[in-house]
């Protein structure tokens, strides 16, 4: 090769490289603020604590994550806009146990299959707790318990949807109390749910500890019993239904998707943010705060927990529904 030649071919080099460096931003992840779908109501249990989640996951990723209420059908019509988006790693969504389990058990929402799903991770796992009024005249789980037997069907239990994962476990104390109430359903969740207890709409509520923990603190609301084999560590003076001699376990989580054909390495870049979220001491600190119910699982342990979840909860509700329980 002559000096020419070599010299046009190193001119030629040097005008590419400055090229080089936008085409490599250009292929960064992510690349603009990722949008978060919430399928549930702005204000509610599972609204608060993932817009908490979402604010630290921020500064794990870099860019801003904008949430979106989109909310109906027992958090299946935004969770088929997740499954719907594009797979370019700037959408992902909030699921909780209706996503997974009572919107496709009962067909709510045409075209929606978890399949459509993939699962990055969990952010909570919790108990469901039997919750009233700071003003109601039950003290104790007992006392509801004799109220409504002296008032059959009379006294009301609210959840956020008939069959879903708040009304499971009413139907299962009731069924264990011996106990006849009126289920009461707020579809667009736990934040509803809440104010029509603490209003007097309600005689009690079915819900997550998280979802009731700051109105007890508050002093606003109290928790007669938690559905766990154990003692929650942020009502550890409250009794499990267990200890009163009632076979009632039941719990609910909070999970972290993105549209199906997500690739590998955005699948890798959000799993491996929000799992740092875990490692911040100001994020466990607030989790500590709000009875948060924090835990965390890869995207993998939560696909196979998802799976055991469906599993066991389909069968339960087959069992319901030949029993007239419930219909589907």
């Amino acid at each position: 090769m002559d000096t020419r030649t070599t010299k046009t071919a190193i001119a030629a080099l040097m005008l590419a490289l400055p090229l080089a460096a936008p085409a490599a931003a250009q292929d960064a992840y992510p690349e603009r603020d990722i949008t978060h779908i919430m399928p549930w109501g702005a204000g509610g249990g599972t609204d608060t604590v993932m817009r908490t989640f979402m604010n630290f996951a921020e500064e794990q990723l870099g860019v801003g994550i904008n949430t979106q209420n989109v909310s109906g059908a027992q958090s299946g019509i935004g969770t088929l806009q997740l499954m719907n988006a594009r797979p370019d790693g700037h959408t992902i969504g909030s699921l909780t146990w209706d996503s997974v389990i009572t919107v496709p058990y009962y067909e709510l929402v045409p075209g929606y299959d978890t399949d459509q799903l993939t699962y990055l991770g969990s952010v909570t796992v919790h108990p469901t707790v039997l919750a009233v009024a700071a003003d109601s005249p039950y003290e104790t789980l007992e006392d509801f318990i004799a109220a409504a037997e002296e008032n059959p069907g009379e006294l009301s239990i609210s959840n956020v949807g008939s069959g879903g994962v708040w009304h499971l476990p009413a139907l299962d104390m009731a069924e264990a109390t011996g106990i006849e109430v009126n289920h009461v359903p707020y579809p667009d969740g736990s934040g509803s749910q809440r104010e029509g207890l603490l209003t007097g709409e309600t005689d009690a509520a079915s819900l997550s500890a998280s979802a009731i923990y700051n109105a007890v603190q508050e002093d606003q609301a109290r928790v007669l019993a938690v559905m766990s084999d154990e003692r929650s560590d942020f009502f550890p003076e409250t009794p499990t239904f267990a200890e009163l001699g009632y076979d009632v376990t039941w719990g609910s989580f909070r999970l972290i998707a993105a549209p199906s054909g997500i690739s590998d390495e955005q699948r890798q870049t959000l799993t491996d943010a929000f799992a740092a979220v875990f490692e911040m001491p100001e994020f466990q600190e607030r989790a500590e705060e709000t009875a948060m119910g924090a835990v965390w699982m890869n995207g993998e342990d939560t696909t196979e927990y998802v799976e055991s979840q469906q599993e066991s909860a389909f069968a339960l509700i087959d069992q319901l529904v030949e029993q007239g329980i419930l219909d589907k």
